[in-house]
């Protein structure tokens, strides 16, 4: 059984998370066999795909999802 999790990221956090990836895959291979590279390698394509598709959605009208569907009920005073 596969499970999975609906995370909201801002389209500068995808890329903070791409860049640490691309960290973690720097150093892992500076100490020899990395055993988790395959997977931090998938990540950080997944990652990339949907920053891209961010990027994409930001440059054209999409009307799918609005920005208030996106983030919720948030207020100002509550973040």
């Amino acid at each position: 059984m596969v499970s999975t999790a609906t995370i909201k990221f801002s389209r500068q956090e995808i890329e903070q998370l791409i860049k640490s990836i691309v960290l973690r895959l720097k150093v892992g291979t500076t100490f020899g066999i990395d055993k988790e590279e395959e997977s931090y390698n998938r990540l950080k394509k997944d990652l990339t795909k949907i920053k891209e598709q961010l990027t994409k959605g930001e440059q054209e009208v999409n009307g799918h999802v609005t920005k208030e569907e996106f983030y919720g009920d948030v207020c100002e005073n509550c973040e």
